[in-house]
């Protein structure tokens, strides 16, 4: 799926991931302009990103999606990852609310995804003090292209009378054809399993293995190659696993995006000032040199590797 994964703001400072390299080698990376302009009153338009115009980049990466879809001035619609949303929401570094007009940002208290013929729907619900629910859903293809939006806000009591509603008013599917109950020997469970990390796509495994998506699906469930989403817990997204294509780039930088701590910062600010070069002090933390001048600008560095950082954006 396509995600805006790093921009870059009117003071030529990037945040984000910008060192992300394409789930695909041979991609490269998208580059647009976003306007962000919150809704007044929200938290975030206390950002100090609000009201630019940004210069983002997007592309098919394996990062984990956020749950909100921006949409870029050229008309493209795509989802930022959490990391790009979190801090367009809340940056680091922004000057906190005052308390007595402060509004505690909604957290989900309901979330789900699924995958099926080739699109990803995914909802999200917020619930307010009075007990009532915003709920989103989405329909995105698998470039990230959104295809259809639901928003409404409804009690949590109607729920359920809702969900029976739905089921009763929408006429069941034709039961499918083919085999029914899949049975899979080991030698077929070992070869899916090795489709599997290179194959995502279930209608795909599906004509390679005579079978129906569904049967695709529980068999990868049983596998435990995907995770039951009854099982998830509803307020904490799930963790992605490390990609063959990061643990390549680890072999060459052994954090690379992993999260900065506060001590490595404070870490990286002494070695610039002591007056380490970019490309020592990409050795001593285990980051790209592209990883390392990012994090130099935005804390505000001084050395000569932070000069050099400055040097290139301007």
């Amino acid at each position: 799926m396509t995600h805006i994964y790093a921009f870059q703001d009117a003071n030529g400072q990037w945040h984000g991931d910008p060192d992300t390299a394409p789930a695909n080698p041979a991609d490269k990376p998208s580059r647009g302009w976003l306007t962000y302009e919150p809704v007044p009153g929200t938290p975030e338009a206390d950002s100090p990103f609000a009201g630019q115009t940004l210069a983002v980049l997007y592309g098919v990466t394996d990062l984990e999606p956020g749950p909100v879809t921006y949409q870029l001035d050229s008309g493209g619609r795509f989802q930022a990852t959490w990391y790009v949303h979190t801090l367009l929401a809340k940056p680091i570094g922004s000057a906190a609310i005052p308390l007595q007009s402060q509004a505690p940002a909604p957290t989900p208290c309901l979330e789900g995804s699924l995958t099926e013929n080739d699109r990803y729907y995914a909802l999200t619900a917020t619930r307010d003090a009075s007990g009532h629910l915003t709920i989103e859903i989405t329909v995105t293809s698998h470039h990230g292209e959104i295809q259809a939006e639901l928003r409404g806000t409804v009690n949590i009591a109607d729920l359920h009378p809702l969900a029976r509603l739905l089921h009763t008013s929408i006429p069941s599917p034709a039961p499918p054809t083919g085999n029914h109950r899949r049975t899979w020997s080991p030698p077929e469970s070992a070869r899916l399993t090795d489709r599997y990390r290179e194959e995502r796509d279930f209608g795909v495994l599906a004509q390679e293995f005579n079978c129906r998506r569904a049967d695709i699906y529980l068999h990868l469930r049983h596998l435990e190659l995907i995770a039951d989403p009854a099982q998830q817990r509803p307020h904490q997204p799930t963790q992605p696993t490390t990609s063959p294509l990061q643990q390549q780039r680890r072999l060459q930088h052994s954090n690379s995006h992993a999260r900065w701590t506060e001590q490595e910062e404070a870490q990286l600010a002494r070695r610039c000032a002591d007056g380490a070069p970019v490309a020592q002090l990409s050795k001593e933390f285990g980051r790209s040199e592209l990883a390392i001048e990012s994090r130099l600008l935005k804390t505000g560095a001084h050395g000569p590797a932070a000069d050099q950082a400055r040097l290139k954006v301007l």
